[in-house]
């Protein structure tokens, strides 16, 4: 007994690891930062989508009101209006740009998908979906032939369907990759598969798909064979994103989570808790260093991918935050809500 370390400093020894990570913590919060530039009113009803053009400095940005809007991002970060793209008759759930940056796509509650052409603004494409099949669009690696794949998470059809966008006008139906069956038939009948979210791997060789019961199911793009199921989710999964590695995968998700999934494995790595509410965008940053969430709480949060912790929360909007997005070069993260506006942030930290 003599022998052993007085109670106080036995106590003191299993409080460092504790305290170890809180230091980590601290440091991490310290270099990874986002720091507010400028809150624009993009437009004039609630905003849900966002995302930069590859390799520019312009954002395009798609709202209720029925419009998409490509903007500049000045040097201050204040976002000048370049052009609104029309044609839709109801309110735009979903933007995204391939990664030339010479086309854009536009999905809307109107069951139209509008490809834009971004060079003179013409319109590339238009396909019309049934009713309630056409939700979050994502751009696919640009083939050899020079065609373009754009995937539509297909809400009610339970899967994901391809598009081919040529190099003329038109668009070109190439597949449908449907969610893997439940092993529980009676479970299947009660939950609703509804595919909500949809996302390329930045190597182009995996396609993830978020659906309403909570499924998260991730395809081999060369076969279109599902190549695992995660489980982990319950609730709708709204967005989701790949890191630079293509092996991991972040999901936000109505039960007020982000969970990142080891794909190869089929594996849940981590589950980070921190909105009070559901989370309806998640975005990764260029390096996998970092990324951001954005909540029907209203708040964006920036969470630090090493130390598996949220290093900083902004609160600048005063609604639902529908959607996050960075810039290809990591510099700006911009972020865009039911409260009609679109901020833009600086983020330093990270070398890009």
């Amino acid at each position: 007994a003599r022998h052993q370390r007085p109670r106080h400093q036995r106590r003191r020894r299993h409080r460092r690891p504790y305290r170890r990570q809180q230091r980590q913590a601290a440091a991490a919060a310290a270099a990874m930062r986002l720091t507010t530039l400028h809150k624009t009113v993009a437009h004039e009803e609630g905003c849900w989508s966002a995302a930069w053009i590859p390799g520019t400095a312009r954002l395009l940005t798609g709202s209720v009101d029925e419009s998409v809007k490509v903007w500049e991002d000045t040097q201050e970060g204040q976002l000048k209006f370049e052009h609104t793209y029309q044609g839709h008759t109801l309110g735009v759930v979903s933007v995204a740009t391939d990664a030339s940056g010479e086309y854009a796509a536009s999905s809307a509650l109107d069951s139209y998908i509008r490809v834009w052409r971004l060079s003179d603004h013409t319109t590339s494409a238009l396909i019309e979906g049934a009713t309630t099949e056409t939700w979050s669009v994502a751009f696919g690696p640009t083939a050899a032939s020079g065609e373009l794949t754009l995937a539509v998470a297909g809400g009610t059809r339970g899967a994901v369907v391809l598009w081919g966008i040529g190099q003329g006008d038109g668009a070109t139906f190439k597949a449908e990759m449907s969610l893997p069956p439940l092993a529980d038939d009676r479970a299947a009948q009660r939950r609703e598969r509804f595919v909500l979210s949809v996302a390329y791997s930045p190597d182009g060789t995996r396609l993830a798909c978020g659906a309403m019961d909570g499924t998260v199911a991730v395809f081999d793009t060369a076969t279109g064979n599902a190549v695992g199921v995660m489980e982990g989710h319950h609730k709708p999964v709204r967005s989701l994103t790949f890191l630079s590695d293509s092996r991991l995968l972040l999901t936000a998700c109505d039960d007020m989570h982000v969970n990142m999934y080891d794909v190869e494995n089929a594996s849940l790595v981590e589950s980070f808790s921190g909105h009070s509410s559901w989370v309806l965008s998640v975005a990764a940053h260029p390096t996998g260093a970092a990324f951001a969430s954005g909540g029907s709480d209203s708040k964006v949060k920036l969470w630090d991918v090493g130390a598996r912790a949220c290093v900083q929360t902004l609160s600048d909007h005063t609604d639902q935050v529908w959607s996050v997005a960075f810039s290809s070069d990591g510099n700006r993260l911009a972020s865009a809500s039911d409260d009609k506006h679109v901020i833009t942030y600086s983020f330093g930290g990270v070398d890009a």
